[in-house]
């Protein structure tokens, strides 16, 4: 054994203590700086134990539906939400819910959430270690993962992020098994985790690209033995996935849904929103210049007072904000137009307008919203197909992860925060800069680099060309792997120069 019991152990105890501390200790400053509790994303408590996420509404609901007989979904009152979300992390907080009840649920599933990542940092350890044979390089992947305060401060969270990672790891550990020994077991298991933790977050399953990539290497040999290793897989997945497919047929009636499905809106902002998105996502990563963030004020705006002098002036505030990007190959006054359509769809939203008047205003802004994207598309296809997906990327490196951490608020006022804060920016540029880097030191550990830049590619050539869209947790999922890389990264490139220098 590479390590000994007591060492492991100790490792173990250690996270889970600065795992407890750190999140106590983001909890007791969320709760000064919010006495009174008032609900704020990331910045106000349930039951006076977990952090609030607006996405507790898609995860937390479904066990007390189930209960009542509405069925396993978030909200019964709107057709196929049973079919919205994976149910994984549901049926996790589910279990916590009819084990301890609804307010000490909130209490017992951050301590569940605090061990099982603590073990995922053992398993990622040895994963790595199977992969690489080299322990410097597990030590520091290890050490990324399980103290990073990013990734731990989820673990007060009850959303995906506190569950998705350690899935992960277990997924990396039971492959890198594969690695080694090649057993149907092992296979079989890899798929379990590669099912368990697709159906927690569904990006997950971009991992099976570099799952079959590993099954083809490490038999390519043999061609019975890939086929052994893609059906073990296949059964180990299917457990899980075929059951969930079923059910889904079952629930839409005829709709073949392997992960989750969302009917028309998916936010419940109405399909203007979505265009208004599409077209944003042309010039800009839409979380950088919000499509819901102007359709809520939109409505709070209108809930206030509908009348016309204040949809003008709304719309010249609009106008104003507007980034020099977005007229790039736009008009204003198209822009403006849409604008104005997406406000007429919001005030008859909220009169109650009769259907006909609804789904006229409803057309007419889906009409000017998509022209501009058209536009767009026309006018700047290199803008479209390769500035904005750099600037894509810029926008996922050159940021801190931070936005759970409570305490770092205000950061440019503590010599300390800002500190922190600069050197999980700087962390998160060479973890991207890793994955590159890599490349030079092929076919040294060609395996597990494969895997962690196959998983990492494909999950944003997803976000970048097909949904559009990127907020800092996305990355989640992926983290385990960008950990690996960079350990890699800075061992090779840290001997390297030992040996060039005679150090």
């Amino acid at each position: 054994m590479i390590l000994s019991r007591k060492y492991v152990l100790l490792a173990f105890l250690t996270i889970v203590v600065y795992a407890f501390m750190l999140n106590e200790f983001n909890r007791i400053v969320i709760l000064k700086n919010n006495p009174s509790n008032i609900e704020s994303n990331c910045r106000s408590l349930v039951q006076n134990s977990t952090v609030f996420s607006v996405d507790n509404e898609w995860y937390l609901p479904q066990i007390k539906n189930f209960i009542h007989g509405k069925g396993f979904t978030s909200n019964p009152d709107i057709a196929h939400y049973d079919v919205r979300r994976t149910p994984v992390y549901p049926i996790f907080y589910g279990i916590h819910y009819l084990v301890f009840g609804e307010a000490k649920s909130f209490y017992f599933i951050r301590f569940t959430q605090i061990l099982l990542y603590a073990l995922a940092t053992i398993a990622l350890f040895f994963a790595t270690y199977n992969f690489t044979h080299h322990k410097k390089i597990s030590i520091i992947s290890a050490v990324l993962f399980g103290f990073n305060p990013t990734l731990v401060s989820y673990l007060y969270f009850t959303i995906t992020e506190a569950l998705s990672p350690s899935l992960v790891c277990f997924l990396l550990y039971f492959l890198s098994r594969c690695y080694l020994y090649n057993k149907k077991k092992d296979w079989f298991l890899t798929g379990l985790f590669l099912a368990t933790g697709t159906l927690c977050r569904p990006s997950v399953f971009f991992f099976i690209i570099a799952l079959f990539f590993a099954i083809v290497l490490i038999n390519r040999k043999s061609f019975k033995a890939i086929f052994t290793g893609i059906l073990y897989v296949l059964l180990g997945s299917g457990i899980l996935f075929v059951p969930h497919l079923i059910r889904n047929y079952i629930l839409t009636k005829g709709d073949f849904i392997l992960l989750e499905k969302y009917y028309g809106d998916p936010m419940n902002l109405g399909l203007p929103n979505i265009e208004l998105r599409h077209w944003i996502s042309c010039w800009t990563n839409p979380s950088d210049y919000s499509s819901e963030v102007i359709s809520f004020r939109m409505m709070n705006t209108i809930i206030k007072d509908s009348s016309a002098l204040t949809k003008k002036r709304f719309i010249e505030e609009k106008m104003l904000e507007l980034p020099k990007r977005a007229t790039l190959a736009n008009k204003p006054e198209d822009i403006k137009s849409a604008y104005e359509s997406l406000y007429d769809y919001y005030v008859a939203k909220f009169n109650h307008a009769d259907s006909a008047v609804l789904n006229s205003t409803e057309l007419n802004c889906l009409s000017k919203m998509a022209k501009l994207k058209i536009e767009f598309v026309q006018n700047k296809p290199i803008q479209y197909y390769i500035i904005t997906p750099i600037l894509f990327l810029k926008s996922v490196m050159l940021q801190s992860n931070a936005s759970t951490l409570a305490m770092l608020d205000n950061y440019k006022t503590s010599l300390l925060k800002k500190t922190i804060k600069i050197i999980l920016y700087l962390l998160n540029i060479f973890l991207f800069i890793s994955l590159i880097g890599n490349l030079f030191y092929f076919p040294k550990y060609f395996l597990i680099k494969s895997i962690c830049l196959l998983f990492v590619f494909v999950n944003f050539i997803y976000i970048i060309y097909i949904i559009q869209y990127f907020e800092a947790r996305y990355l989640v999922p992926v983290f385990p792997v960008m950990y690996i890389s960079g350990a890699v990264f800075f061992t090779e490139t840290y001997e390297r120069l030992k040996r060039r220098l005679n150090l």
